[in-house]
Parts: structure tokens; C-alpha cells; sequence
């Protein structure tokens, strides 16, 4: 795939040179040669600072959200506004959409997300539906475990995951979705079909400062995320929270 080409669907400010591509990657340690290097500000670094060690891996391309990063000799480059929707966006359109091809449920709230995960993934297990789960417990694809490094993984894993589940016949996927993974953004354009809403209690203050943050972060998953809402919605009415975004 040329980059330009991966580039689609993309809010760029400034694109330069075109490649042929073989990857994309966000860690600058796993870049291999003919990747696409997606430099993107995070919690504890920048990844505009390893825009060099990334091309001397071996990156043909490169997507900054950094205005002070300029182009490097021999390299396409792209310059974004928001790193992390464009590196949800690549990863769909590398690994050809696969949320677009599973029937996926997010499950949000504070308390209960797994309980909930486990026991819709049973039935679907029970009514012979293959499937994939993905959870602060265990990653799971057509009965293979995988260890879950986040309770939902940055948008290049979790498309990674989707595609695995496609191409090993899954038709259902059961996913917790974090507030973390909502502020940012690593949901960004996946189409939900049902969308769950347990409860929510003071938590994860250290991360969003404010409850309201923390309420908004939670409620995106029922507005859809670079996408549609979700077709059907499973509230919680005795929540308070619950309540209010029924209302």
C-alpha cells in the first residue's frame, strides 16, 4: 500500500512524498523496515523525540502531531493535529477495517466491565458463536488467550486483535472500553453495535481531575467516537449517571 493511499479518511494539515508501505508501528523500538512511523505525544513521552531512531530503523514514512517537527531527507511525511485518531485511522485502514466486519459491544462503568465481558462472552460461547474478548483480565481470540497489557489497547493492538478475530472466523466481539481508552481516543472510529453502561463511582481522578472529565470520557462511548452511535444501548437506570445520559 502507497502511503498516500493509507493517508485516506486522515485529517492532515501538510502531506509530503509518497512510499510503498509494509507496516505501521507507534513504538520507535518495534519500527521495522517500509513502516509508517505514527510520532504522537503521550502520557510519559513524545514520540516526536524518536522521529530519528525510527527512521534509521528502517521508517519510509512519517505522521507527526508536532508543529516544530519539520520533514527528513528521503522520508514522506504528514503533518496531523490529532496523533492518536491518526494513528487509529492508519491502523484501520492497514489491516483493512476489521471493526467494520465484527459485531463489537462495548462495556463502560467503573465497577463490573469484566463480570459483564465474561458473561456475555459465555453465551456466545454457549450459542456456538465464535468470538474475541478483550479485557483488563485477558485478551481472548477464538479460545486463544493473549495477556492483556491494557483493559483496551491502543487503536494499532486492538485493530491487530480485530483482524486476527475476522480472519479466525469470529463474528462477535465483547470489549471493556476504559475511560483512559476514550480520553484518548484509542476507540477512535470503531462502529459499536451495542454499547453497555454499568455504573459509575469515584475513581481514576488521578487521570481526568474532575468527575464531570471522568462522566464526559465515560459518555463518549454512547455519542460514537469518529463514527455513528451505537445501534442499541444497555443503561443502567438505578446508576444516578445512568440517568443522566438517558435523560
Amino acid at each position: 500500500m502507497r502511503f498516500q493511499e493509507l493517508l485516506d479518511g486522515v485529517e492532515t494539515s501538510a502531506v509530503m512524498g509518497d512510499a510503498e508501505v509494509t507496516g505501521v508501528e507507534y513504538d520507535s523500538r518495534q519500527v521495522h523496515p517500509g513502516d509508517v512511523f505514527v510520532a504522537m505525544r503521550g502520557e510519559v513521552s513524545d514520540g516526536n523525540r524518536y522521529i530519528d531512531q525510527a527512521v534509521a530503523a528502517g521508517a519510509v514514512a512519517v505522521v507527526t502531531d508536532s508543529a516544530s517537527e519539520g520533514p527528513r531527507s528521503g522520508v514522506a511525511w504528514a503533518q496531523v493535529a490529532q496523533g492518536r485518531r491518526a494513528l487509529a485511522r492508519l491502523s484501520a485502514n492497514w489491516l483493512g477495517h476489521p471493526a467494520e466486519q465484527i459485531a463489537i459491544t462495548g462495556i463502560t462503568g467503573t465497577n463490573g466491565k469484566s463480570t459483564t465481558a465474561f458473561l456475555l462472552d459465555s453465551i456466545l460461547a454457549a450459542a456456538k458463536r465464535k468470538s474475541a474478548l478483550l479485557g483488563t483480565i485477558e485478551y481472548r481470540v477464538a479460545g486463544t488467550r493473549l495477556p492483556a497489557q491494557h483493559t483496551t489497547p491502543e487503536s494499532l493492538e486492538l485493530n491487530r486483535i480485530l483482524a486476527d478475530a475476522v480472519s479466525e472466523g469470529a463474528t462477535e466481539a465483547v470489549m471493556e472500553v476504559s475511560s483512559h481508552a476514550m480520553a484518548q481516543e484509542r476507540v477512535y472510529g470503531v462502529p459499536f453495535d451495542v454499547a453497555i453502561f454499568t455504573n459509575l463511582t469515584r475513581d481514576h481522578l488521578d487521570f481526568h481531575h474532575t468527575f464531570e472529565e471522568y462522566f464526559a470520557a465515560k459518555a463518549k462511548l454512547f455519542d460514537g467516537i469518529g463514527t455513528e452511535p451505537p445501534r442499541v444501548a444497555v443503561i443502567n437506570r438505578d446508576d444516578e449517571y445512568g440517568r443522566q445520559l438517558l435523560s
